[in-house]
C-alpha cells in the first residue's frame, strides 16, 4: 500500500510522533516530581501532568487508516533502526517499559500527598508520613453535602430480596449503641446507573444510618456519562464522592477511599450488590468483639445472576481458598470441615473471595493496607489472605450478614492479564517462602516476568513478626498439603 517516498514520509512521521510521546511523558512525570519536591499546588501540578497524558492518549489511539500505515511503516529497515533509537531515548530518561503505569503511580502518590497537604492544613500538625497518618483526612473534596443534613426524599429503587437469613439471625436484637460508627468505600468504574443506584437503595433501607458516616463513591478515572456524581449526592445527604483523574485501579482506589475517611470501621464494598436486612450490623458486632482489632470480616456473598438483577440466589456455606497458582474459589463446605460447627455462627476462613470485607481502620493501617505497587485489580485479596493469618490477625465469614452480589464473567472496564499475573507473583515472591516453585509449576510463564522490588513489603513482613507459609499451612489451611484443593458447588437456587 505505501512505497517509496511515501514510506519513508510516513516512516518519519512515526519516528517523531514516538520521539513526541516520549518528551509529552516525561513532562507529565516530571511536572508532577517538581510539584512534590518544591511544595507546589498538587492539584495544579496533576491537571498540567494529566492535559499532556490526555495528548499522549489522543495520539496513541489514531485513526484507523493511520494504523494501517504504520503497520507497513514498521517493516521497512530504516524504520525499525530509528525505533531502536526510541527505545534508548526512553532507557536513557529512566521511563519504565510501561510509561502509562509510572504515570498512575505519580499520580497514585501526588494524590495521596495532596490528601496529607489538606489534612496538616486543617490540622496545622505536621507533614504525615505514608498512609497510616492520613487517618481523619477529611471528605471527599467533591462533596456538596453535610452528613448531618435531614434527608426528607425517598429510596432509590431496587429489587427486594428474600429473607434468606437463618431463623437465629432474624430473631436477634442488636444494643447499636454499643457497636462501632463505618464508613463504605465503594470504587466504581464503567458501572450501569441500575445496579450502582440499587446499591445504594438497598444499603439506604437495610442499614442502621445513625451508625453509617458515610458512603463513600471513589470515581476511578471514569469518562462523562460514566461519572454519575450528581446523580449520586442526590440520593442521599450521606453519599459523598471522591475523582481520581487518573485510572488507579481497584487496589489504589481502595487504599485513596480509606485515606479519606475518619470512621473507626471501614467496610470496602462493591456498586453491584443488593444488601438484606440488618447486613451491617453482625459485621460491626463481631468487630466490636475483636480487643486487638485484628480480625476481618466477610458477609455471605449470595449471587445476583448477571443477566437478571431481580434474581437472588442462595449461597451454600464455604470457606474460601486458593490453589498453589494462587487463584482463589469457593472451597469446603463449613459443614463438611468441621464437625462440630453450629450454623449461623461466624466461621474462619483461609482466605477474602475479593472485594467485599469490613475491618478496623487502625488495623487496616498498622497491618500494611495494601501493596500500592500492585497495580489494576487482582492478587490483593490473595496477599491480604496471608498477611492476615500469618501475621496475628484472621477472617471470618459471619452468615447472619448477608447480600447479594452480581458475579461477572467478565468486568466492564480493561484489565491487562500481565498486570494481574505480576500482582500474583509479587503475593508469590513475599508470602510462599520455602513454596515459591510450587506457584511456578502451576504457573510457569510467572518465573521470567518482571513483577518489580518487593523489599518493602518483605520489611514490612519482618515488622510485623510474621509466622511462615508452613505454619499457615499447618494451622489454617491443610487442604494445600499434598493435592491442589478442589473447589465444590457453590451456589442453590431457591424458586
Amino acid at each position: 500500500m505505501f512505497t517509496g517516498t511515501g514510506l519513508k514520509i510516513l516512516g518519519a512521521v512515526f519516528v517523531f510522533i514516538s520521539l513526541f510521546v516520549v518528551y509529552i511523558e516525561w513532562r507529565a512525570i516530571e511536572d508532577i516530581s517538581q510539584g512534590l519536591a518544591h511544595g507546589n499546588d498538587v492539584s495544579g501540578v496533576l491537571s498540567k501532568a494529566m492535559r499532556n497524558a490526555k495528548v499522549q492518549e489522543l495520539m496513541s489511539k489514531g485513526k484507523p487508516f493511520v494504523k494501517e500505515a504504520l503497520k507497513e511503516v514498521e517493516k521497512a529497515p530504516f524504520v525499525k533502526e530509528a525505533l531502536t533509537e526510541v527505545a534508548k531515548a526512553v532507557e536513557h530518561a529512566h521511563l519504565p517499559g510501561l510509561p502509562k503505569g509510572q504515570y498512575q503511580m505519580a499520580a497514585f502518590h501526588a494524590q495521596m500527598q495532596a490528601l496529607a497537604n489538606k489534612k496538616t492544613k486543617a490540622t496545622g500538625a505536621d507533614a504525615p508520613k505514608e498512609h497510616a497518618a492520613l487517618r481523619g483526612a477529611g471528605k471527599s473534596s467533591e462533596s456538596t453535602t453535610s452528613s448531618t443534613e435531614v434527608f426528607t426524599g425517598t429510596f432509590p429503587h431496587f429489587p427486594t430480596p428474600p429473607e434468606v437469613r437463618h431463623q437465629e439471625c432474624v430473631r436477634k436484637q442488636y444494643n447499636l449503641a454499643a457497636l462501632p460508627h463505618a464508613s463504605l468505600v465503594i470504587p466504581y468504574l464503567n458501572e450501569t446507573w441500575v445496579q450502582i443506584s440499587a446499591t445504594v437503595g438497598s444499603l439506604l433501607a437495610h442499614s442502621p444510618l445513625d451508625l453509617v458516616d458515610q458512603i463513600l463513591f471513589i470515581d476511578d478515572g471514569n469518562e462523562e456519562g460514566w461519572r454519575h456524581h450528581d446523580e449520586l449526592r442526590a440520593l442521599h445527604p450521606k453519599v459523598q464522592v471522591h475523582r481520581n483523574e487518573v485510572r488507579q485501579g481497584l487496589i489504589r482506589a481502595k487504599v485513596i477511599g480509606a485515606a479519606l475517611i475518619d470512621s473507626p470501621i471501614i467496610v470496602f464494598m462493591e456498586p453491584h450488590c443488593v444488601v438484606v436486612q440488618e447486613w451491617l450490623e453482625p459485621l460491626l458486632e463481631q468487630l466490636a468483639e475483636s480487643s486487638d482489632h485484628a480480625t476481618i470480616v466477610m458477609p455471605t456473598l449470595d449471587i445476583i445472576p448477571e443477566k437478571n438483577f431481580n434474581q437472588y440466589m442462595t449461597a451454600n456455606h464455604h470457606i474460601g481458598g486458593f490453589d498453589w497458582s494462587l487463584t482463589f474459589n469457593w472451597m469446603a463446605l463449613i459443614e463438611n470441615r468441621n464437625k462440630s460447627y453450629h450454623y449461623p455462627n461466624p466461621y474462619p476462613t483461609p482466605a477474602l473471595s475479593g472485594g467485599i470485607f469490613g475491618m478496623w481502620k487502625d488495623y487496616w493501617e498498622r497491618s500494611g493496607t495494601y501493596d500500592t505497587n500492585m497495580t489494576e485489580w487482582g492478587g490483593e485479596h490473595i496477599e491480604m489472605s496471608l498477611r492476615t493469618w500469618r501475621c496475628g490477625g484472621r477472617i471470618e465469614i459471619v452468615p447472619c450478614s448477608r447480600m447479594g452480589h452480581v458475579f461477572r464473567a467478565k468486568n466492564p472496564y480493561v484489565v491487562h492479564v500481565p498486570e494481574v499475573m505480576k500482582n500474583t507473583k509479587r503475593a508469590a515472591l513475599v508470602w510462599l517462602d520455602d513454596h515459591l516453585e510450587d506457584f511456578y509449576k502451576k504457573v510457569p510463564y510467572a518465573r521470567s516476568l518482571q513483577a518489580g522490588d518487593v523489599s518493602e513489603r518483605l520489611r514490612l513482613k519482618e515488622k510485623l513478626n510474621c509466622k511462615s507459609m508452613d505454619w499457615y499451612i499447618e494451622n489454617i489451611y491443610p487442604e494445600l498439603k499434598g493435592n491442589n484443593p478442589t473447589a465444590e458447588p457453590r451456589f442453590t437456587i431457591h424458586n
